[in-house]
């Protein structure tokens, strides 16, 4: 975090930077007043809607930052009495690839998306590609698991949901609840155009237990959608479970074939395939041979020959496994061609005198 006046980085501009972001962060709006007294000029009325830190990578202006940092108090005075513009706010954060949606969403700011969004539903804006993301499937052409990318475009809600933020779920739900139109950006079950996930999916790929349930029972989440590569939720959560192996995974595993009654038949051997976990295997398995499907995880497994990647043994591994149970003894002993070693041992005199060492010689058969 860094302050980054527009002006020349004299004394008086770097006082402004400094005073206005700690008033900012302590929605001290006695503090903005004198800042906007002292610097009531034409050059403070351009500074307002200039960049004045940044903060990972991402400039900032006042208004900007008051929203990053959820003060809503801040973000009024600065808007309605300091004349800082929301629509420079929102092109400085579309220049460098974002929206203010997008941050209150991630970083669960309620007071100010609460106050903010009105003001976008109001208006027109440019929609932002954010950057790819990673997936875990099955190649069975290849017999090995492995990990490919899938990109992602999520909206503000999709990535509410990755964060974990239910409080705001919870606002966006009411707020269009019994509305006849929900903007995609803000729509809980829009699938993401080159994943395919809606938040029900993306919430089952972050083992979220507590958001899994609140979409379910709360907001009535579509959970039967498949995601871009024809997978489930069922399948979506065994896969994770797999790239997050300390991860607890089972409550959403369990839930979804439970609670949301998904048809645990939908490509069963590629979910057996991905699950690791002990309990999880064992409910599933049990849960298949109710259907009538008795194969475990072993012999899908043996089915499709997966492959493991060959690690190369170390000459000592290579020692222990020939050698076995006497390597501890073997492995400090040299070859001889009459097959004996020598090796340094040592004992203590009953007089107690200094310990000598000296060579004892053995065969290889202990003898």
């Amino acid at each position: 975090m860094g302050c980054c006046a527009s002006a020349k980085n004299t004394s008086s501009s770097f006082l402004y930077c400094k005073k206005l972001q700690e008033a900012i962060e302590r929605n001290n709006i006695k503090a903005l007043n004198e800042i906007h007294k002292t610097f009531s000029h034409e050059e403070s009325k351009t500074m307002i809607d200039e960049p004045f830190i940044t903060i990972h990578e991402l400039n900032m202006s006042p208004l900007a930052y008051a929203l990053w940092v959820g003060r809503l108090n801040a973000f009024l005075h600065l808007h309605k009495k300091m004349g800082a513009s929301l629509v420079a706010m929102e092109n400085l954060f579309i220049q460098q690839g974002k929206t203010p949606l997008e941050i209150l969403c991630l970083n669960g700011n309620l007071e100010v998306l609460q106050y903010y969004l009105p003001v976008f539903l109001s208006c027109a804006h440019p929609e932002i590609v954010p950057p790819a993301d990673e997936s875990v499937s099955v190649d069975f052409q290849k017999s090995t698991l492995v990990e490919t990318k899938l990109n992602h475009t999520y909206t503000p809600i999709h990535l509410a949901c990755e964060h974990g933020n239910i409080h705001i779920i919870d606002f966006v739900f009411k707020y269009f609840k019994g509305k006849p139109i929900i903007p995609q950006i803000l729509d809980l079950d829009f699938q993401d155009e080159s994943s395919g996930e809606n938040c029900a999916l993306i919430a089952c790929r972050k083992g979220n237990y507590p958001m899994v349930k609140f979409l379910n029972e709360v907001c009535g989440a579509n959970f039967r959608v498949l995601n871009k590569r024809y997978e489930n939720a069922v399948l979506i959560t065994a896969a994770a479970s797999k790239r997050r192996p300390t991860h607890n995974y089972y409550d959403v595993f369990v839930y979804l074939i439970d609670a949301v009654k998904l048809d645990i038949t939908y490509m069963h051997e590629e979910v057996m395939l991905l699950l690791e976990d002990r309990t999880m295997i064992r409910f599933f398995e049990s849960k298949l041979q109710r259907k009538g499907i008795t194969s475990l995880k072993n012999t899908v497994e043996k089915k499709y020959e997966i492959s493991r990647p060959n690690i190369p043994i170390s000459k000592e591994e290579l020692i222990i496994e020939e050698q076995g149970e006497n390597f501890q003894l073997r492995k400090a002993i040299d070859d001889f061609d009459d097959n004996t070693q020598s090796v340094l041992s040592s004992i203590q005199p009953e007089d107690f005198r200094p310990i000598t060492p000296f060579l004892s010689t053995i065969t290889l058969d202990g003898k």
